[in-house]
């Protein structure tokens, strides 16, 4: 929410509307929508709003007012004229609390206003938004939108309205108001006929001033097409024409109408043929014969296992069959008699290392150098020291 704020502009002027519900704050973007703040402003000015009731609510949506009449179909801009509408890029209807002119239709602004109770995107660039609720008296506007509502014409039972108006910064130095009675501005109101545009469709989701019990619905005229121009067309004819009758086999120009065979319902289509009894002996003497072949095959697969055993069992003795078990065996015995080999020949080098020792030995005994003889030392007790 606080990005929505950063992109609004600052504001200049402000207002506030003492109701039955609680005094509502209100500043105006002057310098985005002048012509709308200062019709608001005037009108304030003037104690034009002063005593005016809330005569439009749409609960969880807006709050319209701004009529003298009371009726929604009264107000007057002070230009004499409804003024145009004004738009502003940084300015829409995002939040609640936005302050917007009520209007019949695109600049036809004059003095009734709206207050939004939630976002309202939808109405982006179809109202001029000029100002917004600020403060804790939001809450006093959504009170607003509080009581029984009529839902065919939006009209509360028990309406709040607008007491006095108060004008607490005006930044239009030059507006001068106008000395002109309540009933002045009744009377010029009703005397005046109402400026209506052409008739429209009627669009309750759209703010308007309209009685709902008065308008007419228009349903907008069809667009012609091509052919329900041509039809007054003398040149073109409005019947087909008949194809050139041929006999025997149709031509590639002549159109052939071709009938489609139609489905046959579950009930006519024929049932699924049934197996005869030549069929069923034919297919139960193909099922006695595979069952042979797999007992065969199982008993070979018995006496092959049984053979494996007795093999095993007897530790080779006999004549073995050439299979894989013989050829295991063979292998069993080629290692053997390479480990017996390897083991001779490991005796036969250690039998030789052994000789070369005992022969290093022999040859140290017998040299004379002063490496083959010990270090003696002489006793106290030998002769020579006596």
């Amino acid at each position: 929410m606080s990005s929505v704020y950063i992109s609004e502009p600052a504001t200049s002027g402000k207002v506030v509307l003492e109701t039955t519900a609680g005094d509502i704050e209100i500043e105006l973007w002057s310098k985005e929508t002048p012509k709308a703040c200062r019709n608001f402003i005037q009108l304030c000015l003037e104690g034009y709003y002063d005593n005016t009731i809330f005569h439009r609510v749409s609960p969880g949506w807006i709050v319209q007012g701004g009529d003298p009449t009371g009726t929604g179909n009264g107000g007057e801009s002070i230009y004499g004229a409804p003024f145009a509408d004004e738009f502003h890029s940084r300015l829409r209807f995002s939040r609640r609390g936005m302050l917007a002119m009520a209007s019949t239709g695109p600049n036809e602004n004059g003095s009734q206003f709206f207050i939004t109770l939630t976002a309202t995107p939808e109405l982006q660039k179809k109202h001029t938004l000029f100002g917004s609720v600020v403060g804790d008296s939001v809450f006093n506007a959504l009170k607003l939108g509080e009581g029984d509502v009529d839902k065919e014409t939006e009209r509360p039972a028990h309406p709040k309205r607008i007491k006095q108006v108060r004008v607490l910064d005006n930044p239009f130095a030059d507006i001068v108001p106008r000395d002109v009675s309540r009933s002045e501005q009744l009377q010029d109101t009703q005397s005046k006929p109402k400026a209506r545009k052409a008739k429209m469709v009627k669009n309750k989701h759209l703010l308007s001033f309209a009685d709902d019990d008065g308008d007419e619905i228009v349903q907008p005229a069809k667009g012609k097409s091509s052919h329900d121009l041509l039809d007054s067309d003398p040149m073109l004819s409005k019947s087909a024409a008949p194809l050139p009758k041929t006999s025997g086999q149709p031509s590639s120009d002549t159109r052939v109408q071709v009938d489609l065979v139609p489905a046959l319902p579950l009930a006519a289509r024929p049932a699924s043929p049934s197996l005869s009894g030549k069929k069923t002996s034919d297919i139960e003497s193909k099922i006695r014969a595979a069952e042979q072949d797999i007992q065969k095959l199982d008993s070979k697969k018995g006496k092959r296992m049984s053979a494996e055993k007795s093999a095993k069992a007897t530790g080779g003795s006999g004549q073995q069959p050439k299979t894989r078990i013989g050829a295991l065996s063979m292998s069993k015995k080629t290692k053997q008699s390479r480990k017996k080999a390897s083991e001779s020949e490991l005796l036969a080098r250690l039998n030789a290392f052994q000789d070369r020792i005992r022969s290093t030995k022999k040859t140290a005994d017998e040299s004379t150098s002063w490496l083959a003889h010990s270090l003696k030392f002489k006793s106290e007790d030998s002769p020579d020291q006596a």
